[in-house]
């Protein structure tokens, strides 16, 4: 209850249900709770915080997208306004930032006449900044494909259905009833579960996600498809390698067995030579006899009954995975220290390529779809308010 409490989600749970499976349909409203067809909690547990190319990847990305302040802004030029939003629809094309900044300057200007609005841009909840918000949000969408935002919202007053707090949902345990029986579907509603079932009404939710071309009768073209879905097989391979190479060095035993090698050999004697003979290869052991020579005066061979990670190639193969899942992020595979890669030029090109392929196409969507909810269901529909990012604080 403790965290429920903290998220400030004043309604009761709809019901508890123990040991349910996430994906069970339930009828409400006229809906049923749609199925995602995969498994985003796979993706968080699996992905993001077992893999620590998966993790390395995405805070990269989150890490530059979050440092982008955000501002509360009037538009004043219409035209320019969407002119600028063209522009910026493909970064990588700019040629000219100054012009841009221009533009910016003619379609907006700072607004502070809605001190509701300003403060819910520094702090949209009493542990988060935007920044944080920021971070959880694109955090989310990068891993299962989705973010979920819940707004708690003024009930009445002059601030009436405007948020009061936002909140990012663990978009891993997030479900949408839809009703199927019209086309297209219709959303009707979110259902949280996470030991208890927690529901919300549409207007409280802003969803985020990425395209799914996988229509099916149970709606899961209405969830994002998660990059690792895609990655799925490389993803695989790199945990099963890791697992692999720990394997070998916890559990690899002895490299393998010196024996002695003589036909003359003596049974009773035989022990005496052995140890004498592990001793003279112990002595030897250490850093300090780092290439130093072991002397036998015994006929002895060797036998090798393992394989090191260098031998079972796990090495080479955790670079060219390194390579795959970037290139499903668009991440620079030398900013993961891509030793192929790595000089100071291409770390520079590097960070522009993660700034315009992978920051900004992240927060172009959270800018308009959070402007998409604060013009319809949030309380400033017919208002020339607009809330974005100010993109000067990306030099490269």
């Amino acid at each position: 209850m403790g965290f429920f409490n903290f998220l400030g989600l004043g309604k009761q749970p709809q019901t508890v249900v123990p040991n349910i499976p996430f994906n069970t349909q339930v009828a409400i409203q006229k809906g049923i709770v749609t199925w995602q067809g995969g498994t985003s909690q796979a993706y968080v547990n699996d992905g993001y915080q077992r893999n620590d190319i998966v993790y390395s990847i995405i805070k990269l990305i989150t890490d530059k997208a979050k440092i982008a302040p955000f501002h509360v802004y009037k538009v004043i030029d219409e035209t320019a306004a969407a002119r600028y939003k063209t522009i910026m629809a493909q970064p990588d094309k700019i040629k000219n930032l100054h012009e841009v900044n221009q533009l910016h300057k003619k379609a907006f200007e700072i607004y502070t006449g809605d001190a509701r609005l300003n403060d819910l841009i520094k702090y949209p909840n009493e542990e988060d900044t935007f920044s944080d918000l920021v971070e959880q949000w694109c955090g989310f969408k990068l891993i299962t494909g989705n973010s979920f935002i819940y707004a708690k919202l003024i009930e009445g007053g002059a601030n009436q259905n405007k948020p009061f707090e936002l909140f990012a949902l663990p978009a891993q345990y997030m479900a949408i009833i839809a009703d199927v029986e019209v086309f297209p579907p219709v959303r009707v509603g979110y259902q949280l579960y996470y030991g208890k079932l927690w529901s919300f009404d549409s207007r409280e939710i802003l969803h985020d996600k990425y395209f799914n071309p996988a229509w099916n009768v149970t709606g899961n073209q209405l969830y994002g498809q998660s990059p690792l879905m895609a990655a799925a097989r490389t993803l695989t391979r790199s945990n099963e390698a890791k697992t692999a190479a720990v394997a070998s060095f916890q559990n690899g035993g002895p490299a393998g067995v010196l024996f002695m090698n003589d036909d003359n050999f003596d049974p009773i004697s035989g022990a005496q030579q052995a140890q004498a003979l592990k001793k003279a290869i112990s002595e030897k052991g250490g850093a300090a006899n780092y290439n130093s020579i072991a002397v036998s005066g015994y006929k002895v061979d060797w036998k090798q009954i393992g394989l090191s990670p260098v031998e079972l190639n796990i090495i080479e193969s955790e670079k060219w995975d390194m390579k795959a899942l970037c290139n499903i992020y668009g991440v620079p595979a030398q900013l993961l220290n891509d030793t192929d890669s790595k000089t100071y030029n291409n770390q520079s090109e590097g960070e522009k390529a993660l700034t315009l392929r992978c920051a900004i196409p992240l927060l172009n969507s959270l800018t308009e779809n959070l402007n998409r909810k604060l013009h319809t269901d949030w309380g400033y529909k017919g208002t020339n308010i607009y809330v974005g990012y100010d993109v000067q604080v990306y030099q490269e």
